[in-house]
């Protein structure tokens, strides 16, 4: 399935950002006791706004929605907000096999903050939130804590993305480009998309 890039210089004029967790509660019937486990799963979800598109920018953000043509496309979509940092190295991972909150990375920086506590990154095309400060030791490994969890391993030497990370995202619905046209050529239309789980 070919994943599709967002057009650089569509740009929403607000936008909603949230975590949905695939964590589940089970309580006991005999006792009221609660548990609750995490399974890998959970995943990102947007609602973008844009307000007052020119003739030009409605027609390729329209053009954009037919593409995807409901939830069966996939697109790059980026945090607009929170930019990531540049020139802290060229990371990758260094372990095999890795799930669970911790990645395991190499090639950055030396004894460097790398990443901030809020900071973006993607790594085996999944959108991971790191959950605290990031220092790379002095041959430049790191250990960065993530949240959600990986869902797959990813490959050793396989790059992470920290300048401009992103996940692959697809509509939450199939009824999704209501656009709304007023008097001078300008339009509004609000998108909901949610992180693809492959």
């Amino acid at each position: 399935m070919d994943i599709i890039e967002w057009p650089e210089n569509i740009v929403p004029s607000a936008m909603n950002w949230q975590l949905v967790s695939n964590s589940k509660t089970f309580t006991s019937t005999f006792t009221g006791s609660v548990q609750t486990v995490r399974f890998p799963g959970s995943r990102w979800r947007c609602s973008l706004t844009f307000n007052n598109l020119t003739e030009n920018k409605s027609r390729e953000l329209e053009a954009l929605t037919a593409e995807l043509d409901g939830e069966s496309g996939r697109i790059k979509i980026y945090n607009w907000i929170r930019k990531g940092l540049t020139e802290r190295g060229k990371p990758v991972v260094s372990v095999a096999n890795q799930t669970g909150r911790i990645l395991q990375t190499k090639d950055w920086k030396v004894s460097s903050v790398v990443m901030r506590k809020g900071d973006y990154l993607t790594v085996n095309n999944e959108l991971k939130m790191v959950t605290n400060n990031v220092t790379s030791d002095a041959k430049g490994n790191a250990a960065i804590p993530i949240s959600p969890m990986l869902r797959y391993a990813p490959k050793i030497n396989d790059n992470i993305e920290t300048d401009s990370p992103f996940g692959i995202f697809k509509f939450t619905s199939n009824d999704q480009g209501n656009f709304q046209y007023r008097p001078g050529v300008f339009s509004t239309v609000t998108l909901a998309f949610e992180e693809a789980l492959n």
